[in-house]
């Protein structure tokens, strides 16, 4: 009972800070002058490269210690680490396009980055 009320309140704080989040980044926060308002894309777009950055790190480690230990956490670890890499790493590719076409006026650029990326 104790861990249903624990798993509530912080899906509760959670969702207070989802929204005061959403609120600061569309309401608070003023307006860049170069780009406008197609910057505030990035107040996704970087944590959702961090996010994806930090999965595929912690899928490295948990196999490593996979190889390492043989034990079967670890290939779980690494499998679920990598679904949520892959996850944010889609988002990536979807709002960082969205960013270019308004900025550099294509939506793709066959840099080095950007197709390892997609590679990846």
């Amino acid at each position: 009972m104790a861990f249903l009320l624990r798993t509530n309140v912080h899906l509760i704080l959670c969702f207070l800070s989802l929204v005061a989040a959403l609120f600061l980044v569309f309401v608070f926060v003023p307006t860049e002058k170069e780009m406008g308002i197609v910057q505030r894309i990035f107040y996704f777009h970087v944590p959702l490269a961090w996010v994806a950055f930090l999965a595929f790190f912690v899928t490295f480690l948990s196999s490593i210690f996979y190889l390492w230990r043989r034990k079967e956490k670890w290939d779980y670890l690494a499998n679920s680490s990598a679904e949520i890499g892959l996850l944010f790493t889609v988002l990536v590719l979807i709002t960082g396009p969205i960013w270019a076409k308004a900025v550099w006026g294509v939506w793709w650029t066959w840099d080095t980055r950007l197709t390892t990326t997609l590679i990846l």
